[in-house]
């Protein structure tokens, strides 16, 4: 019993050992696991923040832009309205114009007609200054045959007073 004693205490022995070097192998491996999974995890942790940074980043250009296009939005609605107004005015710009241009055209038609009879006055006028003129000439050549008549004594009548059947001799200078 003895020897099964010594037997058993030396297999105690080994075993032990064998337990301490499997503890020491399992305390080595769970140090390594432990401390790959501590790295693991603070790679997760630093690849997380930065992800969240990232989003942060993502959330705050994605804001920006939204408030970029909602001021590109308003900005075209305001030159849009100002592109209607616009047009509005240049169509009572055009409409005006056109009037005016009408007007422009009654205008010159008015003194296109104007001008017209002012000439046909002109020709009417320069026709009774031509007659008047002819008269005048008459008249003064009838006077001075008139002159003659009497200076000479004879009986001068005008042609006139022939159809009247009156004689000029009767009559003075400032009578005809």
């Amino acid at each position: 019993m003895e020897a099964d004693r010594l037997t058993f205490e030396r297999q105690t022995r080994e075993l032990q050992a064998k337990l301490e070097e499997v503890e020491s192998v399992v305390k080595a491996k769970q140090g390594a696991a432990i401390t790959s999974l501590q790295n693991k995890i603070a790679s997760l942790e630093e690849q997380l923040d930065n992800e969240s940074k990232e989003k942060q980043n993502l959330s705050k250009n994605s804001r920006r832009s939204d408030r970029k296009i909602k001021e590109l939005t308003l900005q075209i609605e305001d030159e849009r309205r100002q592109c209607e107004q616009y047009k509005d005015q240049m169509e009572k710009a055009n409409s005006r114009m056109k009037t005016l241009k009408r007007q422009i055209d009654q205008n010159f038609d008015e003194m296109s007609a104007a001008n017209a009879a002012k000439r046909k006055l002109q020709r009417e006028l320069d026709e009774q200054i031509e007659t008047n003129d002819s008269l005048q000439r008459e008249n003064n050549t009838l006077k001075q045959r008139q002159r003659r008549g009497f200076s000479t004594g004879g009986n001068f009548r005008s042609k006139g007073s022939r159809e009247r059947g009156t004689e000029n001799d009767d009559l003075s200078d400032e009578e005809l």
